[in-house]
């Protein structure tokens, strides 16, 4: 399995706590700075409709993206509620977008498909997924699981507890972290990751943008 971050960026987590910047890294392969001129183009033109009352996945990161533009109230709760629609209106009109509150191919265009790819690797494919249960001791694994949730709200503030315990276990905090996040996407809260949990955690960092420097 490729790893998706060296060892010494999560080690900086437990040593040196999360004010520093991590090393760039992408889905597969790390990123070089500076950050160049490719945009995510064909990444924006594969992101499915989502409209009012929808659920899952795309709602979220859809919040994310959102959160990033301004709209912090938004809390990434994957349910396109009142709050989700509001923003989005607020933000097509702002980009000469009808305001329909339907996110669209013209909504993610502006969106995502303006960033770099430096920022959203480009794609929404996985290299390669990984499966880890519950009280499995797995460092590359971990690796991997660590620097993709410490690129999704709100996890990047709720490290004290995991930081307390071996951070090569995949103990009761880091599930419980895991847990919600599969509420917020749409997935079986169980606490297993898999290739569902991975890809979702994935479409959540490339469309807000997460990968990048």
């Amino acid at each position: 399995m490729k790893k998706l971050v060296l060892s010494a960026a999560v080690l900086a987590i437990f040593t040196g706590g999360m004010t520093a910047a991590v090393t760039v890294a992408a889905p597969g392969t790390a990123i070089a700075c500076p950050i160049g001129s490719q945009k995510s183009t064909d990444l924006a033109r594969k992101l499915p409709q989502v409209k009012y009352r929808d659920h899952g996945r795309h709602v979220l990161a859809l919040q994310l993206a959102l959160r990033d533009e301004g709209y912090t109230y938004l809390k990434g709760t994957g349910n396109y509620a009142d709050e989700t629609l509001r923003a989005v209106k607020d933000y097509q009109r702002k980009h000469h977008i009808k305001a329909s509150g339907i996110v669209g191919s013209k909504t993610w265009q502006a969106l995502v498909g303006t960033k770099s790819k430096a920022f959203t690797g480009g794609t929404l494919e996985v290299v390669e997924a990984f499966s880890l249960n519950p009280g499995e001791r797995n460092e590359e694994k971990l690796n991997t699981l660590y620097n993709m949730l410490q690129r999704i709200y709100p996890y990047l503030t709720e490290w004290a507890p995991v930081a307390n315990t071996d951070p090569y276990v995949y103990g009761p905090d880091l599930q419980k972290m895991v847990r919600d996040f599969q509420k917020r996407a749409g997935i079986k809260a169980s606490g297993i990751v898999g290739p569902k949990t991975v890809s979702a955690m994935n479409e959540a960092i490339a469309v807000a943008g997460h990968w990048g420097c």
